[in-house]
């Protein structure tokens, strides 16, 4: 892995957009996949990402910890629900990282709790 290369998280790495989301960092230059993380108690958890997106294996085991998944990343990858939206926009912020939200279905106080979080 380059130290140059984008470094990315996806968050419910498992689910089927969480699953294209790998696909889609695996083919694009300049952008690795950093980490990627699934819900607590999922029989995903300990699983390889590229294995789990089809790609064979990657290296990265999808994990349950998302703070420790965002250490060291420049952004995360977020297509889950709102309510982990909103646990993963302020982890975000803890961690200083971009976060790139695709989730459906937020409520204006899940838009303010990002929005703030995004400050």
């Amino acid at each position: 892995m380059s130290d140059a290369a984008m470094k990315l998280v996806v968050v419910g790495a498992a689910g089927r957009m969480g699953q294209a989301l790998i696909r889609m960092v695996h083919e694009i230059e300049g952008v690795v996949l950093h980490a990627a993380v699934g819900r607590p108690g999922s029989p995903f958890i300990g699983k390889d990402a590229g294995e789990i997106a089809g790609l064979g294996p990657n290296g990265v085991a999808i994990t349950d910890d998302p703070l420790a998944a965002f250490l060291h990343a420049d952004g995360v990858l977020d297509f889950t629900t709102p309510a982990t939206t909103n646990e993963f926009a302020a982890l975000a912020a803890q961690a200083r990282i971009v976060h790139i939200i695709g989730t459906t279905g937020c409520s204006v106080e899940d838009e303010q709790k990002i929005s703030a979080a995004s400050r």
